[in-house]
């Protein structure tokens, strides 16, 4: 497709904030992604992952998602029946986290923060500290990830001025570009290779009304990324890492197709043990009707285990 070749090269040549070197993985490295809605989201499709395991072929990464719709530095959307009490769902958040022994830590936050605008930046900023603190006994590399911006083009009628919430969105990211300064941690600038994307989408597609209802829109209402979205985004995603966009993603995705399958496969099986729909029953305040039958969950690992022989086994064949 025209647009994506235009993403690549765009891409590649990219004066944005990219990191002097790219992100060094180890054999062996496990990855836990922490963040909201583009986090969660990412596991149904793939594509961000797909491109980091091809990226680093050579070795035997696994990723844990751990993403949740709508949630901050504070853990407040996975609090769930906690969610008036602060300290638990903060608490929920790095359990979490510790539990899964992580080598290195993908944070991902900034952009449910943005909403409350310049007034809301000291509590995001001493959350996402606190957050980091908290995290330290992992002993794990962090990488700081600014949020993506909206999607002008693809904004409807009724959301928010794209122009004034891409402002605050920038803002955070600042805030989180400082964070990682501070303490040395890996900064991802997902935020400005992104915006080449919407950017490249704008430019060729903004006055052309037949070209554009040919390719599918990036996003829902210019916030959340489309699988269409996270599939045109891959490059920018490891672009972000450091890593070279040429001859990757794009050019490679029917060859990495039944590698993003069985990161799917896996993720889901990961998704179920972690977080099951009868969680109220088997961890919740209903635990003393079933709880006994939490210990159901490990019987997940074997297939989690299946899945991730199958991503070996892919991964070692990709070229």
């Amino acid at each position: 497709m025209l647009l994506s070749a235009a993403f690549a090269v765009l891409l590649g040549t990219a004066p944005a904030a990219q990191p002097a070197k790219a992100l060094k993985l180890k054999d062996g490295d496990r990855i836990v992604w922490l963040g909201g809605t583009l986090v969660e989201r990412e596991q149904r499709y793939g594509y961000w992952e797909a491109a980091l395991v091809a990226a680093n072929a050579d070795k035997n990464i696994t990723v844990r998602n751990l993403g949740w719709s709508g949630d901050t530095v504070h853990g407040e959307s996975r609090g769930r029946f906690d969610f008036n009490n602060p300290d638990a769902c903060f608490k929920q958040i790095v359990d979490q986290t510790l539990a899964l022994k992580p080598t290195v830590i993908f944070v991902s936050y900034g952009s449910n923060e943005a909403f409350e605008g310049k007034e809301g930046l000291p509590k995001f900023e001493k959350g996402l500290e606190k957050l980091l603190d908290s995290l330290k006994p992992a002993n794990a590399r962090i990488v700081l990830f600014t949020p993506i911006p909206v999607n002008a083009l693809e904004t409807q009628s009724g959301a928010p001025n794209p122009q004034k919430r891409n402002e605050m969105i920038e803002l955070y990211g600042k805030s989180i570009q400082a964070v990682a300064l501070k303490h040395g941690h890996h900064l991802a600038d997902l935020n400005g290779f992104v915006k080449i994307v919407f950017f490249t989408q704008e430019t060729f597609l903004k006055d052309d009304q037949k070209l554009r209802s040919q390719h599918p829109p990036l996003t829902t209402n210019g916030m959340h990324l489309t699988q269409d979205g996270y599939r045109m985004t891959a490059s920018a995603f490891i672009a972000s890492l450091g890593y070279s966009v040429v001859g990757s993603t794009s050019e490679r995705q029917e060859e990495l197709e039944p590698l993003r399958h069985a990161i799917i496969a896996k993720n889901e099986q990961f998704f179920n043990k972690w977080r099951p729909q009868n969680e109220t029953y088997l961890f919740g305040f209903r635990k003393h009707e079933q709880g006994k039958n939490a210990k159901e969950m490990a019987e997940f690992d074997p297939f989690i285990q299946k899945a991730e022989d199958e991503i070996a086994r892919l991964r070692k064949e990709l070229k």
